[in-house]
């Protein structure tokens, strides 16, 4: 008989929330890339603290890093096979008071035999008495038919609180209904103090819910009727968590007046984000990016209904350098800047080494810039993608055109990029270049340039120091017209001739087949920035490119 399948990216869920429980440091480090274009392999490992876990492997990162979590959960789980209460395993029975020890996943069998807690009648009572909105919703369902496993979320408010897989929907509800509870009683605790209270009013509760019959729907949403101002709020009101049964008519008629007024409760969009503005302006919010700076939203504006990307970073010096200068940059190659405020907000730091500084569910002072949404992705993407294809070289070139034609304007406005690559390099619908992520540039004035010093494999070797000026751009237009037009059989293969690329010894193979390219990335490679040719010049050189090849085609 097969077992039941559990999708993978629900992993990543357990993973953060057993490392936010045990008050662990985790990240997802990219080991390896591996594979010609069109067939890559990506290897990603599971960091945890200084305890690394095995690696996995995908066809994309987040596959990867879906494969990564899953390894490394199953060797915690087995690891804790012992260990009760290190990760959520199957508890000896504590009818009477809630424990730390009790599953994740259980059947309604279980619930029957070890009689726990009612969270959901709990968490139903203190919605229908305080006018909080309390919503299950299905997440996930996976397994085959005679097996299922079901993935629920609970929110409270506009927050969710607590998340949960059982195997069958009531059972996946009563898991996060309770992980919804714990944390609000968690959060009760270290704010007001209270926590003698709210354990009185818990153990005071029946040992099961046949007392109190949930009146969920069939995704499990127990409605009512307003939106909470504040999280504290919620948490202030934890002691009045109890179980006692009420009369079936105030039931019911409490439910109907719930139902009556749940449209008018807070946007989903609220999943994402406490900024009042964010929520208020723009509606179907999707993170699309995060890193150290912070994250990176897809969100349509609901006044004119145009898609936007929202960056929301820690307030600092760099980011209002790049606000700044966004400011008073408008080229048609320039990400175009919209606007810009300030507000608190919770930063989840993914893959970012900041997580070790910062926990991520801090709130604190951030930066929101809205910014235009480029639909097609990056240059990274687009060379994946397109390299190999027919026309493929005419259009690199095409491409980087426009590329120097933007680092051309920034230098006309006095401005340093000091972080150009495939990365930080945009591609909008209209097939246009255009240069983004202006975290780290700087004005061509400044005497020392000591802090943000770029991506290292794109950095020019004077940009180690702190004397420097826009050749350091020069020389990464150099490797990028290399990339955009070599092909690697294997990110391995990249890793390993990077550097000889990088001191401008060029495969034998490239200089026959592009011996003009070869000519102008030799100058914007060299040591000496004295040769390094301005944008200005490298747009003539590759005029003259276009043409010698336009010649050739025609004598073809």
């Amino acid at each position: 008989m097969a077992e039941y399948y559990v999708k993978p990216q629900l992993y990543k869920g357990k993973l953060h929330e057993y490392c936010q429980k045990n008050k662990l440091q985790l990240e997802y480090k990219d080991v390896k890339v591996e594979g010609p274009p069109h067939d890559r392999v990506f290897t990603v490992m599971v960091v945890i603290g200084d305890r690394e876990y095995p690696v996995a492997t995908g066809k994309n990162k987040k596959e990867a890093k879906e494969e990564a979590a899953k390894a490394a959960w199953d060797s915690i789980a087995q690891e804790n096979q012992t260990k009760q209460g290190s990760l959520p395993q199957t508890p000896q029975p504590q009818p009477l008071k809630p424990s730390p020890s009790l599953p994740i996943a259980f059947s309604s069998d279980t619930l029957e035999e070890i009689q726990p807690l009612d969270y959901i009648s709990m968490l139903t009572k203190y919605g229908l008495k305080h006018n909080i909105m309390v919503d299950y919703k299905l997440e996930d369902e996976s397994g085959p038919p005679h097996k299922k496993i079901f993935s629920y979320s609970c929110k409270i408010g506009d927050k969710i609180y607590g998340e949960g897989t059982g195997n069958d929907k009531k059972a996946a509800r009563q898991a996060a209904a309770k992980h919804a509870y714990e944390q609000l009683r968690s959060q009760e605790t270290s704010r007001a103090g209270r926590h003698a209270a709210v354990a009185s009013s818990a153990n005071s509760l029946p040992s099961n819910s046949n007392g109190i019959s949930s009146w969920s729907s069939e995704n499990g949403t127990d409605s009512a009727s307003k939106n909470m101002n504040s999280d504290g709020s919620l948490v202030n009101k934890m002691n009045d968590l109890t179980a006692t049964p009420k009369n079936a008519a105030m039931k019911s008629k409490r439910r109907e007046s719930a139902t009556k007024l749940a449209p008018s409760f807070s946007r989903p969009e609220a999943k994402y984000t406490k900024d009042e503005r964010l929520i208020k302006d723009f509606e179907e919010i999707k993170p699309i990016g995060s890193g150290g700076f912070g994250n990176v939203f897809k969100a349509k504006q609901i006044i004119d209904k145009k898609n936007y990307a929202i960056k929301r970073v820690m307030c600092n010096d760099k980011v209002q350098r790049e606000v700044q200068a966004l400011a008073e940059l408008e080229h048609e190659n320039i990400i175009r800047y919209y606007t810009s405020w300030t507000g608190k907000d919770y930063l989840n730091f993914e893959n970012s080494s900041s997580i070790s500084r910062l926990r991520p569910d801090l709130l604190c002072d951030c930066l929101f810039i809205q910014m235009e949404f480029c639909e097609k992705g990056t240059l990274d993407d687009w060379i994946d993608e397109k390299r190999g294809k027919e026309n493929y070289q005419t259009e690199s070139l095409i491409k980087f055109r426009q590329i120097v034609t933007g680092v051309e304007y920034i230098h006309s406005k006095g401005f340093i990029h000091r972080d150009l690559k495939p990365l930080n390099i945009f591609i909008s619908s209209e097939d246009k270049i255009k240069i983004g992520d202006f975290g780290l540039v700087t004005s061509m004035t400044d005497d020392l340039r000591t802090t943000g010093k770029g991506t290292k494999s794109y950095m020019s070797p004077e940009q180690a120091g702190d004397k420097y000026g826009q050749e350091v751009d020069i020389f990464a237009l150099g490797l990028i017209l290399f990339e955009i037009l070599w092909i690697f059989s294997t990110g391995t293969e990249k890793i390993k001739e990077w550097q000889k690329i990088r001191e401008c010894v060029l495969p034998e193979e490239f200089s026959k087949n592009f011996p003009l390219e070869k000519h102008i990335i030799e100058q914007l490679l060299s040591k000496d920035i004295a040769k390094r040719p301005s944008a200005s010049h490298v747009l003539k050189l590759l005029k003259l490119v276009a043409k010698k090849n336009l010649n050739n085609a025609h004598t073809c």
